[in-house]
């Protein structure tokens, strides 16, 4: 049993791909509302945003560990994270962020949080990550910019409605979005996580494009 749960963590990433096309069945056939679909076209993209991060070509978690973290340690086996650290804050941000508001659509400051974040990603992978990287091209960027992006646009430009909102909704949004990233990627938890062994980062899914 714990060889086949360490088989998944390790394969999370290639998981993603069969969830988001899982998901794509759902928005297809359910009957929903255009804040729904949007929701579940970000989770989609996620799931392969995940891929393309983790997967192929791979290389976030030691641009992680550079950038956010400011090390430049290269051996994997020395960082407080791998798949199972991995898994929980990338599969539990997806759920707390991009979940959570399709089950209480009451609370439209949870999509808020959703769709501002889809534009904190395209910052993030289009104008941070390779500034400092000094290169147009990081793990993550194709669907930062052109799937998460374009969806959060059309939510702004379409669907978003601003009497719906007050000034501070828009702070509670950043709040919370910023209270689950720690959470899900700063907590003891997580760190806890990373430090149990069986769940190593593959050379792929480590450096991917980076040269060591």
């Amino acid at each position: 049993m714990k060889n086949t749960f360490a088989k998944f963590v390790n394969h999370w990433f290639d998981i993603s791909v069969f969830l988001a096309g899982f998901v794509a069945l759902i928005a297809i056939f359910a009957p929903l509302t255009i804040v729904q679909k949007l929701l579940l076209a970000s989770i989609i993209t996620l799931f392969l945003h995940f891929f393309e991060e983790f997967g192929w070509p791979g290389g976030f978690a030691y641009m992680g560990v550079k950038l956010l973290l400011g090390s430049d340690e290269k051996d994997s086996a020395k960082w407080n994270s791998n798949n199972l650290s991995s898994m929980y804050g990338n599969w539990g941000f997806l759920l707390l962020i991009y979940v959570l508001p399709l089950f209480v659509p009451a609370a439209s400051v949870f999509t808020l949080a959703a769709m501002m974040f889809n534009f904190a990603e395209l910052l993030m992978h289009l104008i941070l990550f390779n500034v400092r990287l000094k290169q147009c091209y990081n793990p993550g960027l194709i669907t930062a910019v052109f799937g998460l992006t374009p969806i959060s646009l059309y939510y702004f430009t379409s669907v978003f409605d601003a009497s719906m909102f007050v000034w501070y909704d828009y702070a509670l949004a950043v709040l919370w979005f910023a209270f689950v990233f720690w959470l899900c990627f700063r907590s003891p938890l997580y760190w806890w996580l990373g430090k149990k062994e069986g769940y190593p980062f593959t050379k792929r899914t480590a450096f991917g494009l980076f040269k060591v």
